[in-house]
């Protein structure tokens, strides 16, 4: 073979042998990109708040393949106005889509500020010129950034009615164990009209003066103008807010919250007094026994020694006397002692004094 085929034959030689490789390691067909599409919400609830409706869901989390939503895109609102009954049924997505109006799009960027206790929350305020004649029907999808949507959300309905608005004058007293709340009953409704529609009021507790209140403290609707908040830590600021809820049917119809009571409660309570102090005087040596106070928030025990004919009584162990007992082996035989046993708490509050008057031998 001539010299001047040799270099080309080789290099089709080593293209043949590459595409030999590349064909050994096929393994299949490229699979299509994964569809990652969010599950449609199944919690929107709707209420009338005020002069308007909030709207609750919770933020998508799941894709329809099980996935994690990671390309979510945006959420958009529907509304349908008119005279809708609840008791009518869900629409189906065509129909609901063909009457509705797109009230909101928000962007998912912007979805954290809509975030209250776990849930996305959104406030509606249609035509007041439809607010009473109405019903409003709603719901919501979530799409993807390739602008793709498994569907509508359940659909929520809410058919405002005339309200009192928030109560006034809301107030506090601090107890050892409670904070009580209490304030003025509405006399008329917004609009006007009375008796004043009350089914009851709702207390909620804010730690944050800009949040929206989303659950409240009561369990049931208060029948009473007053409530106990028993779950409350010292030296922390709450903000308190109360609603008035105008029927008893869930979602209920609910007032704007009252202006915000900000209390800070402090502990400034005096434990209970250690129980049966005794005072027992042997060999020179006072031993003191006594039973443990009742306080929640016990940090331990003070015991003072005031020497008869002395007008000061004195501190005999710093800091803190832990157990039920102490032994004071700094006395002189013949004189006279009267003991002190306090209660303090971890506030430094001390209790009311448990006495007993010994004379050593």
């Amino acid at each position: 073979m001539p010299a001047s085929y040799d270099f080309p034959i080789r290099r089709l030689l080593c293209l043949a042998l590459l595409g030999l490789l590349c064909a050994c390691a096929k393994t299949g067909d490229p699979e299509p990109p994964q569809l990652l599409v969010p599950r449609p919400a199944l919690d929107l609830s709707a209420r009338q708040y005020g002069d308007g409706v909030m709207l609750t869901v919770s933020p998508p989390t799941l894709n329809t393949n099980g996935s994690l939503v990671t390309t979510l895109g945006r959420i958009e609102v529907f509304r349908i106005a008119g005279d809708i009954r609840k008791d009518a049924g869900p629409l189906s997505e065509e129909n609901l889509l063909s009457q509705a109006e797109k009230i909101m799009t928000v962007p998912a960027g912007e979805l954290a500020g809509h975030m209250w206790g776990g849930a996305l929350a959104f406030t509606d305020h249609p035509d007041p010129g439809v607010w009473f004649a109405s019903g409003f029907r709603y719901a919501v999808r979530f799409i993807n950034r390739r602008n793709q949507t498994a569907g509508l959300s359940n659909q929520a309905f809410v058919a405002p009615i005339p309200i009192p608005a928030a109560p006034e004058g809301l107030s506090y007293t601090l107890s050892p164990d409670h904070i009580r709340l209490v304030w003025k009953v509405p006399e008329k409704n917004e609009d006007g009209s009375v008796p004043a529609r009350i089914a009851g009021f709702n207390v909620y507790r804010l730690e944050d003066p800009k949040a929206l209140p989303i659950k409240a403290l009561n369990e049931e609707l208060l029948l009473q103008p007053e409530f106990e908040d028993r779950g409350f830590q010292f030296d922390k600021t709450y903000y308190y807010a109360v609603t008035t809820v105008g029927s008893r049917e869930n979602p209920y119809a609910e007032s704007f919250p009252s202006a915000l009571l900000t209390v800070t409660p402090t502990d400034t309570f005096p434990p209970p007094m250690p129980a049966d102090l005794t005072a027992v005087a042997e060999n020179g040596i006072v031993t003191l026994l006594w039973h443990p106070s009742a306080a929640a928030d016990l940090a331990g025990y003070r015991v003072y020694r005031r020497m008869e004919g002395s007008p000061d009584r004195m501190l005999l162990q710093e800091p803190l006397v832990q157990t039920l007992s102490f032994r004071d082996d700094q006395v002189i035989p013949g004189k006279i002692y009267e003991y002190q046993v306090v209660a303090v708490d971890t506030h430094g509050n001390e209790s009311q004094a448990a006495a007993r008057t010994v004379e050593v031998k």
